[in-house]
């Protein structure tokens, strides 16, 4: 009885120490192909995806040219931890070179200029975060781009009611160098 009781306990122990280190690690690592500019959109809840790699204390979102990552993960918002943002060399080297995003190129806050919602846009099981990349003056010419202005804008409008997520969704993707330019 005595035994039972302790491997027991010793079973709790481990499963909270486990969920505990994977809780602590609330910050994401986005990483994008170089050069990359346009929407992302992160699904989460996927039960279809893997769940995401966790490398330095952070969850790795490998960010393709489509825009489009999935995980069966859940999106944790953790206001205290800072979220990183890479580009890579290209794919086809053996060892790939991160080199950071530059600052201005991704809004700062817990969501990055971008906004929830609770689907994918028609694309599979999940939830969606849907962020913009790319530097302000392409930003500012890109509808939706940085959410907290919108949100801003509606509340003098509207005041402090719900705000409606924008029908239709961004499309994710890397923009082409000529729609950025035209933007």
């Amino acid at each position: 009885m005595i035994k039972r009781g302790v491997l027991l306990a010793l079973l709790v122990a481990i499963a909270l120490q486990a969920a505990g280190a994977r809780s602590k690690r609330a910050r994401y690592i986005f990483v994008f192909p170089d050069g990359y500019v346009g929407w992302v959109q992160i699904i989460f809840n996927d039960p279809a995806a893997a769940a995401l790699p966790i490398k330095d204390g952070g969850f790795i979102i490998d960010v393709p040219d489509s825009g489009l990552s999935r995980t069966s993960d859940l999106r944790v918002e953790d206001f205290k931890s800072q979220d990183e943002f890479y580009y890579h060399s290209s794919p086809t080297a053996e060892t790939q070179e991160l080199r950071k995003v530059p600052t201005e190129n991704v809004l700062p806050g817990v969501s990055h200029g971008g906004f929830d919602v609770m689907d994918t846009g028609g694309r599979g099981k999940g939830y969606s975060w849907f962020v913009f990349v790319g530097p302000p003056s392409i930003r500012a010419k890109v509808p939706l781009a940085d959410w907290d202005k919108e949100v801003e804008a509606w509340r003098k409008l509207h005041g402090n009611t719900r705000v409606s997520a924008p029908d239709p969704y961004p499309t994710p993707g890397r923009m082409s160098s000529a729609a950025a330019t035209q933007q």
